[in-house]
């Protein structure tokens, strides 16, 4: 799809809108003190921050003439002021965000084949190719890395900072003799997404395969995102009681401290897009819904469940040694299944937490939406 661009411009008969004409046939009407607040004389030229404070805008400004060119607007106002609006600020307010590749089944996932991690490591690509996989689908897998404990630090780096819980900077999943959480064992995990007891959770969450059982022990993923999508559809009042119901999940760690957060399984923002799916039925507390209510939001609870555990909806990937899966904690759920427990032959992952606007950071600098 063509990217639209401004092809005119002309001043309103009171001066108070500058009428904005694009390529693909909107014109728009910007008030003068958006094209006040959005000039080059509003902004730093080092560290192009903005400079001129809500304070400083002239709810007044008039436009007596505007000119359009390759740079932008060229813009001049009552008094004698002339205004420089550059075309990056234009273009933004058309800019295309990444439209996600919802996948209801695991044949609909495409990443299935995975990235090079020394690729990952050395080009900018790469890189750039793994954070739009994580955009779009919400998963990546990143293949041939390094069998190491640590490694992860690595894989973060390149993108942003590892965020450090009461679980450690990086944590070891595997089976142990004294499990402070179900995690640590050998048992199979239903699908969740984790620390939904905190406020707010990790956005990004990264698994690295140290060691991998001989038979069981496969990561499972769903897009939480697409199936609640499905559930709204097929069942619009569900769908309403998850995203308008908060309800409360809880993690009491061994040391004593008690972690708790109240939010919606489904949180939605102002226009309806899915911001966050909350699933973890491990740390789900006590509903303290009225009577009433508690019936209705189980129904509702197991309609999303059974959607999330359809036949074929499961992604079963089978991590070696080295790979890692990095994905979006708010939008991916995920599990496994059971595995011997032996350390002889037992499944060894290391994981840990990162921001993801750190990521989404990062792939607007190696494919920007907009040229400068």
């Amino acid at each position: 799809m063509t990217r639209p661009e401004p092809v005119g411009a002309s001043v309103s008969g009171d001066g108070r809108t500058l009428e904005l004409a694009w390529s693909d046939g909107l014109r728009e009407a910007l008030p003068a003190m958006w094209l006040c607040d959005n000039a080059c004389e509003a902004f730093d030229a080092q560290t192009g921050q903005r400079r001129l404070s809500l304070a400083g805008l002239d709810p007044a400004a008039r436009a007596l003439s505007a000119d359009l060119n390759v740079a932008g607007l060229i813009v001049s106002l009552d008094g004698g002021r002339t205004l420089a609006v550059p075309r990056r600020r234009l273009l933004a307010r058309r800019r295309a965000f990444p439209t996600p590749a919802f996948w209801l089944t695991a044949d609909a996932f495409e990443g299935a084949e995975g990235v090079s991690a020394s690729a990952y490591l050395r080009e900018d690509g790469a890189l750039a190719e793994v954070a739009s996989r994580i955009t779009r689908q919400g998963l990546a897998i990143l293949t041939g890395g390094l069998a190491e404990p640590g490694y992860l630090e690595r894989i973060v780096a390149r993108f942003g900072f590892i965020r450090e819980t009461n679980y450690g900077r990086l944590f070891d999943v595997r089976a142990e003799s004294r499990p402070g959480n179900l995690a640590y064992t050998a048992e199979a995990l239903d699908l969740h997404t984790d620390n939904p007891y905190r406020d707010p959770p990790p956005t990004l969450q990264l698994l690295h395969a140290i060691r991998a059982d001989e038979e069981g022990g496969a990561t499972c993923f769903a897009d939480a995102f697409a199936h609640a999508r499905a559930l709204q559809q097929a069942a619009p009042d569900a769908y309403a009681r998850l995203a308008g119901q908060a309800v409360e999940f809880a993690y009491a760690a061994p040391d004593g401290a008690l972690y708790r957060a109240r939010r919606p399984l489904i949180e939605v923002g102002p226009n309806g897009a899915i911001l966050a799916v909350r699933l973890n039925h491990r740390s789900l507390a006590p509903l303290d819904l009225a009577a009433d209510e508690i019936g209705a939001w189980y129904e509702a609870y197991r309609a999303f469940h059974q959607r999330l555990h359809a036949p074929g909806a499961v992604l079963r990937v089978r991590l070696r040694p080295g790979e890692v899966a990095l994905f979006d904690n708010r939008r991916i759920v995920h599990g496994r299944e059971a595995y011997d427990g032996r350390a002889s032959v037992g499944r060894w992952l290391q994981g840990c937490y990162a921001d993801i606007d750190g990521l989404l950071a990062t792939l607007a600098r190696l494919r920007p939406e907009t040229p400068p």
